[in-house]
């Protein structure tokens, strides 16, 4: 028993080392490209990006991810992580028409049904 735990323990430090070593490697890609994609779906993925404004500086976060009720609808979450100036977090619904795949214009509630 005490080799398995010592195992998920070996584990768990290499995940975290890993983890910690991957931060520079973000934030370089981060400051030369200025966003980092993850995912070519437009209606569900990730997305890092610099926000350098004149009285606002951070990373903002934009996360799509299709409506848990309506399946054709996309609701996408942003978030600010600023060191300098404020940012509120927001949400918004988008909703594509589902025979040619149009973003529509008739999208107020239809994520929350």
């Amino acid at each position: 028993m005490k080799i398995w735990l010592r195992r998920i323990g070996y584990l768990l430090v290499i995940l975290v080392w890993l983890v910690i070593m991957a931060f520079p490697i973000t934030a370089f890609v981060l400051s030369t490209r200025g966003e980092i994609n993850l995912g070519s779906n437009p209606r569900q993925h990730v997305r890092l990006f610099m926000v350098q404004e004149e009285d606002t500086n951070g990373v903002g976060m934009e996360w799509a991810r299709p409506s848990g009720r309506n399946r054709e609808c996309t609701l996408t979450s942003i978030n600010y992580f600023l060191w300098d100036g404020q940012g509120e977090p927001t949400s918004f619904c988008q909703c594509y028409d589902p025979a040619t795949g149009d973003p529509s214009s008739a999208t107020i509630g239809r994520c929350s049904r």
